[in-house]
């Protein structure tokens, strides 16, 4: 056995030579492909004022995102009084809402008449074409930000807390909430769903939420 050890030690510092070759080679690639330099781990955006954002999204009442369709929550979530989550299924189960897939909106425009209806034939241009919408973001936290749909929305937060009464505005062209780190503090100090949902063990819940890891993991 030990004369076996020692015979396959040398074969096992060829392999691992060859491993690590094959590692910096990679990494030359890697390096080539992803060059040095300043890369921002936020979104970065600058209004005309020259007022910086960590959060993307626009918030001045005057100011809108130019959206390639003229989509309506004030039509859809109000008048018609779709759910929130028949769109953006997936706010429930992960830490992301989601935008729609194309095909959903098609499960209703597909029996509606588009005709004199320019939306709708941009609508049906993009499904035909197999094509995704390019909606620009409108809520986009920098990446060293943690947030989970999922816990708020099973933890009884409407979405309105955060996104602002879509069923009376478009709201697809602007954000209406801060997102700032005190704005969420804010929340989690007092929201009254953390007693409703804690009961006893609400206030240790607090302090848990008004952790640091909590959101930057």
């Amino acid at each position: 056995m030990k004369r076996f050890l020692l015979l396959a030690l040398p074969v096992f510092a060829v392999m691992l030579l060859i491993v690590s070759t094959n590692s910096q080679a990679e990494d030359t690639e890697q390096a080539e492909a992803f060059p040095q330099g300043e890369h921002i781990l936020w979104p970065q955006r600058w209004t005309e004022g020259g007022e910086w954002r960590v959060a993307d999204g626009a918030v001045d009442p005057e100011e809108e995102l130019e959206q390639p369709i003229a989509y309506s929550h004030k039509l859809h979530a109000g008048e018609l009084g779709i759910d929130c989550q028949y769109c953006h299924a997936n706010a429930r189960r992960s830490p992301h809402a989601g935008v729609p897939p194309t095909k959903v909106c098609m499960n209703c425009h597909a029996m509606i008449s588009n005709e004199g209806r320019p939306e709708l034939v941009k609508l049906k241009e993009y499904f035909d074409g197999g094509e995704p919408i390019p909606w620009v973001k409108v809520h986009d936290l920098p990446d060293f930000v943690h947030f989970s749909h999922k816990r708020h929305v099973r933890g009884g937060v409407e979405c309105q807390e955060c996104h602002g009464e879509v069923q009376d505005d478009f709201t697809v062209a602007k954000r209406v909430s801060e997102l700032t780190m005190g704005w969420c503090l804010d929340c989690h100090e007092d929201h009254p769903k953390v007693d409703e949902n804690y009961g006893a063990m609400a206030e240790l819940r607090r302090a848990e939420i008004k952790d640091c890891y909590t959101c930057h993991k």
